[in-house]
């Protein structure tokens, strides 16, 4: 599949800006006192990185990349 540039540009801005959630939520359940909170933070700081990694093999796909360049908090 071919992709273009702009779009390329797009889904890195979109990686960018799912990573800095999921480090923002990492970094605000290790601040939070509230458990519950802390736990849902977490959750939410997961899904953004599921996001970040569904959008990263996507972008391997299109481009016909192999690199595993995934993020762990």
């Amino acid at each position: 599949m071919q992709i273009s540039t702009k779009d390329l540009q797009y889904l890195t801005d979109e990686m960018s800006w799912e990573l800095l959630a999921m480090k923002k939520c990492h970094h605000y359940a290790t601040e939070c006192q509230d458990q519950q909170i802390a736990q849902l933070m977490n959750q939410i700081g997961q899904m953004h990185q599921q996001h970040y990694e569904t959008l990263l093999a996507q972008l391997q796909s299109a481009t016909g990349t192999t690199n595993q360049t995934t993020y762990t908090q």
